[in-house]
């Protein structure tokens, strides 16, 4: 089947809701049966003048499997796990930091190889904050199609 509902498997990580002191996350992740997983980051208005002392950090972390099925501890991924983005420092691949930054999506792709991710949002700063959505979305699947209901 050449279709995106047989080949994409998505799921919804993280219910719209806003941020706002607390970090948001897409949950363990696990990538087993698939070549590529993708998180997309759905920002929406931050209610907030951002800056470099109030902005949103978007990191990306992975862990191995602990050999029954569970992750073991997480660590930040960096440059080779990742594409779409480069620089990542401690995991951080996009800090909206300025008002061209929000209402906009940021999808990282992971290729590190290890089972689990996990996309983390991190307030720094908010009083007001906004909206945030994370979507996983798995491609190059072993198993097909893939169940998207």
């Amino acid at each position: 089947m050449h279709d995106i509902v047989n080949n994409i498997g998505v799921t919804q990580c993280l219910m719209p809701q806003t941020i706002t002191s607390s970090a948001l996350s897409t949950g363990n992740i696990d990538t087993q049966g698939a070549d590529i997983q993708s998180v997309v980051v759905l920002v929406g208005n931050i209610n907030d003048t951002l800056s470099g002392s109030v902005r949103i950090d978007l990191s990306i972390q992975h862990a191995d499997d602990d050999g029954m099925g569970n992750p073991t501890s997480f660590a930040a991924c960096d440059d080779t796990d990742v594409l779409n983005f480069s620089g990542l420092t401690s995991g951080i691949f996009e800090s909206i930091n300025a008002s061209g930054l929000k209402q906009k999506r940021y999808v990282i792709d992971y290729i590190g190889g290890l089972r689990f991710v996990k996309v983390i949002a991190t307030p720094v700063g908010l009083t007001n904050g906004g909206p945030i959505a994370m979507l996983g979305l798995k491609a190059n699947l072993h198993q097909l199609p893939a169940v998207n209901s």
